[in-house]
């Protein structure tokens, strides 16, 4: 792999990190530049930060002085810098919203920790909303935004909107699954001029109207609703595609499907092929966790980091490498250099101090 290239890859990263915890840029004292060899090692074994150096006391106590925003700000940064390099922003993408989540196992007392069942030991669980570019040509996490316990989803899907918009300003088509239909969602997704598609669950209305259609039925029906918000009535509409018994070549099995939808020229004979492009997000977490930084701590600010740093390190593979190599071959390189950075400067630094 190119060194020269590596080494561009890594200024990202303590860029990252020089802005997430105000850091200066390679002091002498500790900085992003001494940390990144510990935060890559980890990555690399799936571990500990603490496991594989000496740094994690003094990483932590700076983040845990850093805030969500500051990390949120300094991910998004990094990430619309280098993107501008492949020409985001030319183009129209299709945007998957997804969340992901992170088990933890112990006391479940905090804000950020949803509960969960216990089963395997697992008591709650960190989200994270993510909004990724899955275009076939193109794919890229873009941002993604801690979630708490209680969190109101359509005001977190708006506001990674707002944030993503200067740096993708051609969106085709947002995508969501069945977590994210939501009358509140959709009626905010009305004041944009985008398209969505959204998987809807099949609860009782749906029920019948499939039940009504005959095998490899397709049809759509206008759908008008209200609900209450801060005690005053909203109403809405979305566009309802039903698709009765569709065949489904990979299974081999006939399948229900709902969507809603604001498409003003809907196919109903390509919307599914165009909702399971969103499946793309889920396989960019399966990449993500390759990477997967453990810790033991209960702060957001720990948590956040940790994950952020795992999806800037996904985010460059994709722009520059995935065509080359796999993301743990990249990620072993990238350990491997920045290793072998800082042992150099740190031995330099003790011979000045011998001289």
């Amino acid at each position: 792999m190119n060194r020269d290239r590596l080494i561009s890859s890594l200024k990202t990263l303590e860029h990252f990190t020089n802005d997430s915890l105000c850091l200066k840029h390679h002091s002498t004292n500790l900085s992003e530049f001494h940390y990144n060899r510990d935060l890559l090692r980890a990555a690399v074994a799936n571990t500990y930060v603490e496991t594989v150096g000496n740094r994690s006391d003094s990483l932590y106590l700076g983040i845990e002085n850093s805030s969500p925003s500051s990390i949120k700000n300094s991910l998004f940064s990094r990430i619309s810098a280098i993107s501008k390099h492949s020409g985001i922003g030319k183009e129209r993408y299709i945007i998957a919203f997804d969340y992901t989540t992170e088990d933890f196992y112990g006391e479940v007392n905090d804000r950020w920790i949803h509960g969960w069942t216990g089963e395997n030991g697992v008591t709650g669980k960190y989200s994270y909303l993510t909004a990724s570019i899955v275009n076939k040509e193109m794919k890229l996490p873009i941002i993604s935004i801690p979630s708490p316990a209680g969190n109101i989803m359509p005001a977190e899907v708006m506001s990674i909107l707002e944030t993503i918009k200067t740096v993708v300003p051609s969106i085709d088509l947002l995508l969501f699954d069945r977590g994210f239909y939501s009358k509140d969602l959709i009626v905010r997704l009305s004041s944009l001029p985008v398209p969505y598609l959204i998987f809807v669950p099949k609860r009782e209305m749906e029920r019948r109207e499939l039940e009504s259609m005959k095998f490899g039925e397709k049809k759509v029906m206008v759908y008008e609703f209200s609900f209450y918000s801060d005690n005053k009535k909203i109403k809405g509409d979305t566009k309802l595609a039903f698709l009765r018994k569709i065949f489904d070549r990979r299974s081999s099995e006939y399948y229900d499907w709902v969507f809603a939808t604001n498409m003003e020229e809907l196919n109903l004979d390509s919307i599914i092929a165009q909702y399971k492009i969103r499946w793309r997000i889920e396989t960019m977490f399966r990449v993500q966790d390759e990477s997967r930084i453990k810790t033991k701590s209960k702060m957001i600010e720990v948590r956040y980091f940790l994950f952020a740093y795992e999806q800037l390190i996904e985010a460059i593979w994709y722009l520059f490498y995935n065509k080359e190599v796999s993301f743990k071959r990249f990620l072993i390189e990238l350990s491997d250099a920045c290793t072998t950075m800082v042992d150099n400067e740190e031995r330099k630094e003790r011979n000045r101090r011998q001289e």
